[in-house]
């Protein structure tokens, strides 16, 4: 599923696969129908799994963005649990951002309960600001990259309970949502597993998701919605398109 100079609306980078699909697939399966061209990039093949292998899970990252409808998805094969920001998995975030020169970055929780989904924030933030620095070197060729800076960053609320900044409708999309995510069999409710249960394997997790969009879909207005934090401040043009 790569491509070569794709320039893509919304580009939505996650520690894990599967973090953006729970987080915020009702957003991009939103934005995906409105005709807007949006890709994914994982950091991590989410190998430290307690259930399935990595082939497993990769077959099944690529399976959920095939429901989404998405141009493109790529994994970056950073350790999971380890990776760091350091120069070189700096730099591997960068020129994906050169590559699809996104106008929107969705990417994890800044506070969260899995210490990777912090850690990945901070770098997508970093590695946004030096994008678009033109004595920045690339990793495959070591030349100048092309500069880019994206318009925004927002992070979708994950396990924490963050308050969020704004919330998404996704009233229209929760039945597909749930569709996608259902692409990850082994990392949820399966009732013929016979491996370790974990937090988000059990039979009321989904239960819990639909539960926590319908209570934030309660605060604007709606049926269901996804919550975002933003670094920077929200510019409003005009008050009457705000819910």
């Amino acid at each position: 599923m790569i491509r070569k100079n794709l320039k893509l609306d919304i580009l939505a980078i996650s520690a894990h696969p599967d973090d953006v699909e729970v987080a915020a697939g009702g957003t991009l399966l939103h934005h995906i129908a409105m005709g807007q061209k949006v890709g994914l990039l994982d950091l991590t093949r989410g190998e430290l799994s307690t259930r399935g292998c990595v082939e497993t899970r990769t077959h099944e990252a690529f399976e959920a963005a095939k429901r989404l409808g998405v141009e493109v998805r790529e994994q970056l094969d950073l350790p999971d649990g380890f990776f760091t920001d350091d120069e070189p998995n700096l730099l591997k975030i960068i020129t994906n951002i050169g590559k699809y020169q996104p106008d929107i970055i969705l990417t994890t929780a800044t506070n969260d309960r899995h210490p990777d989904h912090a850690r990945a924030a901070n770098m997508v933030v970093q590695a946004a600001f030096l994008s678009n620095l033109i004595k920045i070197k690339t990793l495959e060729e070591d030349q100048i990259q092309e500069t880019w800076k994206p318009k925004a960053i927002y992070h979708y609320n994950q396990d924490s309970l963050n308050k969020p900044d704004f919330v998404f409708d996704i009233s229209s999309y929760i039945e597909k949502k749930f569709e996608v995510v259902c692409a990850y069999k082994s990392q949820f409710y399966d009732p013929l597993s016979t491996e370790r249960e974990t937090p988000i394997t059990c039979k009321l997790f989904f239960e819990a998701i639909r539960g926590k969009n319908a209570a934030l879909g309660r605060t604007i207005g709606v049926e269901y919605g996804e919550a975002f934090n933003v670094v920077r401040s929200i510019g409003v043009q005009n008050l009457f398109n705000l819910l």
